[in-house]
């Protein structure tokens, strides 16, 4: 059971993707992953962009059937474990919102991106957007889940295979409205 089940039903996620920058960085015929897409927010969004080759995937179960029920029209999957059930270099895309943010643990988060890495066409774009701090800052939310505002070095540390093409940090709100900053970092798959 994942720690969001319990709040799959009322938590609305609030951060933003750069959508005019995915849209210009990303062609519209991309097979596109929503890595830890929760209830299909950002997928929707980019459906909306026009992008049809969409799949959205979670490890809380509760949050992929709200997304169903709210996004009918979504591809969105309950996924177990850390292999993604996948081919290697299957997606021209992925996008992690929020994802990285509520792993607090660094080697953890190398071992994802390793296995983002592998499903991760060559040359195919990765696009964190990751609450940050000037200060590494490690917290509870309010929602119950441990949470981690990474230095944007921390980031940029866990990108090993990767060209950053693209990095802006810029203010935000968190879900309990505290003013925040977040990180967009767009980066290329090495060959």
């Amino acid at each position: 059971m994942s720690e969001w089940d319990s709040a799959a039903e009322s938590v609305d996620f609030n951060l933003e993707i750069l959508a005019e920058d995915f849209v210009t960085t990303v062609s519209q015929d991309a097979k596109v992953l929503d890595f830890g897409c929760g209830y299909g927010r950002i997928a929707n969004q980019l459906h909306h962009s026009g992008y049809r080759f969409l799949i959205g995937v979670d490890c809380s179960k509760e949050m992929i059937n709200r997304g169903l029920i709210e996004n009918s029209h979504l591809d969105l999957r309950h996924i177990l474990g850390s292999i993604l059930p996948f081919s290697d270099n299957e997606f021209d895309s992925i996008v992690t919102c929020a994802v990285f943010t509520c792993i607090p643990n660094q080697d953890l988060r190398k071992q994802i991106l390793i296995e983002l890495r592998r499903v991760l066409k060559p040359n195919g774009v990765l696009y964190l957007a990751e609450f940050c701090s000037d200060e590494s800052h490690r917290f509870t939310s309010g929602a119950g889940v441990p949470m981690w505002h990474s230095q944007l070095s921390e980031l940029k540390g866990i990108l090993d295979g990767f060209n950053i093409e693209q990095s802006r940090v810029v203010k935000s709100l968190t879900m309990s409205g505290h003013a925040s900053h977040v990180s967009h970092i767009f980066a290329r798959k090495t060959i």
